[in-house]
This record gives C-alpha cells, sequence and structure tokens, in this order.
C-alpha cells in the first residue's frame, strides 16, 4: 500500500506552483496564436519538401493536410531506386532516413511476397525535422538519384532482389 501511495505521488502531475506558472499558457488568444504559428511553420517546411520531391521526380499525389509526412512515390526514379527497400539502403548511404512503404503493407497471413507489395514503390517521408535537416536530405537525395542515373547498375547485385 505504501509502494502504490509513493507511485502515485511520483506520477501524479505537475504540482501547485508549476500549475499556477502554466495558467498564463491557457489564455485562449495565446493558444490561437501559437497553434497558427505552427501550421505556418509546418505548412512552409511541408511547401518546400513537396516542391523538392517533385523537382527529384518524386511524386505525391495526395498532399498532407492533417500530419507532418508525405507517402511519395518512387516509380519514376531509375531502377533500382523505384524499389523502397533499395531506396532506403540508398539513403542511409547519404545520411537520410525516411521509411519503406513495405512497412506499411497490410499483409495478414503472409500470402504475397514482397516484391508484390502495392507499396514497393512507396516511402514515407517527414518534414517534421528541422528545415536545416530537410534542405540538407533533399540536397543527399538529389546526389543519390544523379548518382544513379550516370551510374546504373543490375539491381541484381542487392541482396534485396531475392525477395
Amino acid at each position: 500500500e505504501m509502494l502504490s501511495s509513493a507511485g502515485s505521488f511520483l506520477d501524479g502531475g505537475a504540482n501547485a506552483p508549476l500549475q499556477h506558472l502554466a495558467l498564463p499558457l491557457m489564455d485562449l488568444d495565446f493558444i490561437r496564436r501559437d497553434t497558427w504559428a505552427l501550421q505556418r511553420h509546418f505548412r512552409e517546411k511541408r511547401d518546400f519538401l513537396l516542391r523538392e520531391l517533385s523537382a527529384l521526380g518524386i511524386t505525391v499525389q495526395w498532399k498532407p493536410t492533417a500530419t507532418f509526412y508525405i507517402w511519395a512515390d518512387l516509380s519514376a526514379l531509375p531502377r533500382p531506386l523505384n524499389d523502397c527497400l533499395v531506396f532506403l539502403e540508398e539513403c542511409v548511404k547519404h545520411k537520410v532516413i525516411c521509411v519503406p512503404g513495405v512497412f506499411f503493407d497490410i499483409n495478414p497471413r503472409d500470402i504475397r511476397n514482397l516484391k508484390q507489395s502495392k507499396c514497393i514503390s512507396f516511402v514515407r517521408f517527414s518534414y517534421g525535422p528541422a528545415m536545416d535537416n530537410l534542405e540538407k536530405g533533399v540536397k543527399q537525395i538529389g546526389k543519390m538519384i544523379e548518382y544513379w542515373k550516370a551510374n546504373p547498375e543490375s539491381p541484381e547485385l542487392y541482396a534485396l532482389s531475392s525477395f
């Protein structure tokens, strides 16, 4: 019983002085201004990333309106970059992270092969990071795509090609 009481005390929320300091933050005008500033900030990053991805040949069918993720189609990129798993592998070499589309494919009972996934040519990008990081990331992706356009290699060289 004493242990339960101690736990309740430790995770029972903010103490009274901290709650009093937070009261000005509950002002409705402050909340609106802060919300609008956040929306502007993320809209600028979203629009930047959408423009840059389009310039790189990465298409986006649905413009995000409520999250900070972009679902992007790689199918127009040169092989093997049009495969989300190879794209991730190459991105990591360039210090860029994205999430392969196959990670979002619902495949109960493993009824289809990974390469048959409807999401094999898609990745998810986040525009949550700082603008500086987005700019660096897009630049690195551009270098990666240009390299593969200039130096096409057989996708069979990749371990993933056997999936």
